[in-house]
């Protein structure tokens, strides 16, 4: 045999078990940001709900909001608190906290007239 027929082809043992432990670091480190994207989505898309469940408090103040039973069973809370600021002006406070340690607050000013009795 020749010295060329002698030489071996193709990937040592050692050679293709660090490329698998290179593709599998990769692997885990792609599925642990996709994973922190998606905790991510998550926690702004409950924030945005939370937003519009006390701007819509605010929007039917002075008539209460129920609080659905699915909403209760999610782990969402909220209340409505006013307070009077003088004789003409209020202020209103929506609370609103759910799960994902979600927890906002909007605030709004509702004023009479002036010669309109409170």
């Amino acid at each position: 045999m020749t010295a060329s027929a002698l030489r071996q082809e193709g990937f040592s043992l050692i050679e293709t078990l660090v490329a698998m432990l290179l593709f599998s670091v990769t692997v885990l480190g792609l599925m642990h940001y996709q994973q922190a994207l998606t905790s991510q989505f998550y926690h702004y898309a409950n924030e945005q709900k939370a937003w519009r469940l006390a701007a819509q408090a605010l929007e039917l103040y002075p008539i209460s909001v129920d609080e659905d039973a699915v909403l209760k069973a999610a782990g969402w809370r909220f209340s409505v608190a006013d307070r009077r600021l003088d004789e003409r002006c209020d202020e209103v406070t929506a609370e609103v906290s759910g799960p994902g340690r979600v927890s906002v607050s909007l605030e709004r000013l509702f004023c009479r007239p002036s010669g309109e009795p409170p």
